[in-house]
């Protein structure tokens, strides 16, 4: 007897989307506090970093196990940072947004490109995090954000040949029948961002009487520039100030960008809201109501809570107490007070090479007008710092959450603008060839006498 599985609404695989993105984003969580560390991203065990206490499997479960200890330790009661919940949150919302986005209607390449694409958007939340703590895009996660941009033509070329689906493979990942639409983003996006990226450091890292070849080969080999040693041996960098010169109380702290919970919840929010529009506003409200229950204290007041929803207070770097975290942090903030002089340049290799697999990803066209975003959305915050702080953020601001921002713009809601601004600006004539005889107005316009009931 043969046996066939029912079929799934659509529903259903949006509850599966969001399921697996959570579970994804419990995962990234351990990627946003090892890798930068050099630590082993599966051991030892997933333990509380304040009183090593191994978490077991009750206390892993996304999201909701972060609600039911009430975001503390269940041993040492010390509190968990509200990032591991919003990144769980995210990363589950966003999947189903890009399911809804990519996915429907169903078809065998439609599925695969969601898999790629889903799979680096969970990469880029974890390089925006660690970009934000530590200034680094680790090559381990842009290397592989471009092999899956470049796998994803293939695994879609094999589904093609299986499923007799050449023709539309041919239509949406090649040019000209043979070119994958891969090759010719990455080379498009990764290409001008590496120009940016080298003219930057001509003009912005060059020290005074550096020539031109010497400036060139310490883009490329990573050389220190030129250096003034002290008697203690410590070097001074295009810091314009003696060794005995203490630094200003406001060079010591540099701002630096942090995303806050209600930000981060508010994204969760306005991603589900296309695909349920009635019920995506509790994303904003359980987390705001469990926020409040859990960390007000006795003598603060509901509007102080609420205030510090908004406020970044606890989504830094997890165990801040931790001495080797405290150095990660005090590196981080002396690459923000160097990025400001101008010595690293305009952009770091590692935009360049995250820009090689969003392009490969996008392709050409979009990867462009998630660039555009990028920009726009980089110049607005790094504007509005600067106006805040009363800093020159020009080069203190880093790229990747910007990019990462563009690309998932693009990713969900790239084609729709697309096709809305072609629709705007290149209205199409009404063809008359094609209009229907039947309709009281075209009658009435081509002066043919109306409809009798019946004809």
């Amino acid at each position: 007897m043969n046996f066939e599985w029912p079929a799934l609404p659509d529903s259903f695989w949006y509850y599966v989307a969001f399921a697996y993105g959570a579970i994804v984003g419990s995962f990234l969580n351990v990627v946003i506090y090892r890798l930068p560390l050099g630590k082993h991203l599966s051991k030892p065990a997933s333990h509380c970093p304040n009183c090593n206490h191994i978490i077991t499997f009750w206390e892993n479960i996304p999201l909701l196990s972060f609600l039911f200890l009430r975001a503390r330790c269940s041993d040492c009661k010390d509190p968990i940072s509200w990032r591991y919940f919003c990144v769980e949150l995210f990363t589950a919302c966003f999947w189903t947004l890009l399911y809804h986005s990519i996915v429907l209607p169903y078809q065998p390449l439609t599925t695969c490109n969601f898999i790629f694409t889903a799979l680096i958007a969970a990469l880029l939340i974890a390089l925006v995090f660690i970009d934000l703590d530590h200034f680094l895009a680790p090559d381990e996660l842009t290397w592989f954000v471009v092999a899956l941009g470049l796998g994803r033509d293939l695994a879609c070329g094999v589904i093609a040949v299986s499923q007799n689906e050449w023709t539309r493979f041919s239509q949406d990942f090649l040019y000209f029948g043979w070119l994958p639409v891969s090759l010719a983003g990455a080379a498009c996006y990764g290409g001008l961002l590496f120009l940016v990226s080298f003219v930057g450091f001509i003009v912005y890292a060059r020290q005074p009487g550096e020539s031109l070849p010497k400036i060139i080969r310490r883009f490329f080999i990573e050389e220190s520039p030129l250096e003034t040693t002290t008697e203690k041996g410590m070097a001074l960098v295009g810091t314009g100030k003696s060794p005995e010169e203490p630094l200003s109380e406001d060079s010591t702290t540099p701002p630096r960008l942090a995303l806050s919970p209600l930000f981060l919840t508010s994204l969760s929010f306005l991603a589900m809201t296309p695909m349920f529009p009635l019920w995506a506003i509790l994303f904003l409200v359980i987390p705001l109501a469990a926020f409040f229950v859990m960390t007000r204290h006795s003598d603060e007041t509901p509007m102080a809570t609420l205030l510090r929803f908004g406020r970044s207070d606890d989504l830094g770097l997890p165990a801040s107490a931790n001495a080797e975290i405290a150095a990660a942090a005090a590196e981080a903030d002396e690459f923000a007070r160097e990025t400001e002089t101008g010595q690293h340049g305009a952009m770091g290799l590692g935009d360049v090479k995250l820009a090689l697999g969003l392009g490969a990803i996008l392709g050409p066209g979009m990867a462009i007008l998630s660039l555009v975003f990028a920009t726009f959305l980089g110049a607005v915050v790094g504007g509005g710092i600067a106006l805040l702080r009363g800093r020159n953020m020009k080069y203190g601001v880093p790229f990747v959450p910007f990019m990462a921002a563009g690309a998932m713009i693009v990713m969900c809601f790239g084609p729709q603008m697309v096709e809305s601004y072609k629709k705007l600006a290149f209205p199409q004539k009404e063809d008359s060839l094609h209009l229907d005889v039947r309709s009281p107005r075209t009658r009435r316009r081509m002066g043919l006498p109306p409809l009798k009931p019946g004809q």
